[in-house]
């Protein structure tokens, strides 16, 4: 699983450089980002911080694509008082597609992406009774949600807010997250 996710963000970056000039308008994005862990039971923090980017190619219109990518730190994985695994998502690889709507000064957007989650979980030794262990999981993760870009100056725009809702299909336990993120965005080529 983790060669298809490599070889596939070597082939989106691959195809964003080696775009043709009727295609070569992008956009990269960095900033803070904050996952709510709606799902998380009590005993587990209820958020996470981190940081997010983004890598987006305009292809025909307000159609392009997107790779994203993020990773959330300072919640420990514990095991749930009800027993069941809840997997604290870390890192995220997502992409695909994005409708923009091109105004003069504001740019919002709108985005469904499709990836992997990797997570990380607590669950009783197997081995050892009352005992824990630390494991780690890759999920599918789906992302759908939007942003607003408000032009700063010519190739440097700021991403205000970008709210996505994030579904990550861990084993035994699909679980629902928020992911909230801005920051400054850098734009290349002629739009």
């Amino acid at each position: 699983m983790r060669r298809i996710l490599t070889l596939s963000s070597l082939v989106f970056f691959l195809t964003v450089i080696s775009a043709p000039k009727a295609f070569s308008q992008v956009e990269l994005f960095g900033g803070y980002s904050h996952l709510g862990l709606s799902s998380a039971p009590s005993n587990i923090g209820s958020s996470s911080n981190g940081w997010e980017g983004s890598a987006y190619l305009h292809l025909l219109g307000p159609l392009g694509i997107e790779g994203d990518f993020s990773n959330h730190y300072g919640v420990s994985p514990a095991l749930p008082a009800d027993g069941r695994t809840f997997y604290v998502p870390q890192f995220m690889q997502l992409y695909g597609p994005r409708y923009t709507l091109a105004l003069p000064r504001i740019h919002p957007f709108v985005h469904a992406l499709l990836g992997t989650v990797h997570g990380v979980a607590t669950v009783p030794s197997p081995t050892i009774p009352f005992a824990t262990t630390t494991v780690t999981e890759n999920a599918l993760g789906l992302a759908f949600g939007g942003g607003i870009n408000v032009k700063a100056t010519r190739h440097i725009w700021l991403r205000l807010i970008q709210v996505d809702y994030i579904r990550s299909q861990f084993p035994n336990n699909g679980q629902n997250e928020t992911r909230i993120s801005a920051g400054l965005v850098f734009r290349f080529g002629e739009w």
